[in-house]
């Protein structure tokens, strides 16, 4: 089991590196890579917290199950941090995908008035 916990959290490591180039692909990129791009960019912000969250899951049952945890034995910063990360990529990903749908979409150009 910890060696699926670990595994877990280095795939986390490796997609947000994808998730960086994601980013900069769709800033950089134009107005078709800003309007496909959130399709790439929040599942796969979905997936880290997914895959964050199932690594705490399998922690936590260890920290209950496993001797090497001790009587006294306290989950300290790592376990906030990890909260703190898959809470936040989850917000990104809800935000990114609800700002896709809410937003108005850019257009080329606006239509300038003719003077009378």
């Amino acid at each position: 089991m910890w060696r699926s916990s670990a595994f877990l959290m280095n795939f986390t490591v490796v997609i947000e590196l994808a998730v960086i180039v994601c980013y900069i692909v769709v800033l950089a990129g134009g107005r078709g890579s800003r309007e496909v791009g959130w399709k790439v960019l929040s599942p796969l912000l979905a997936l880290i917290a997914v895959a964050q969250l199932t690594a705490m899951a399998i922690v936590a049952y260890l920290y209950d199950h496993d001797n090497r945890f001790f009587i006294g034995w306290e989950l300290d910063k790592s376990w906030i941090l990890c909260t703190i990360s898959w809470i936040a990529l989850l917000i990104d990903a809800t935000g990114i995908t609800s700002a896709a749908f809410v937003l108005v979409p850019e257009d080329d150009y606006e239509e300038i008035p003719e003077p009378r």
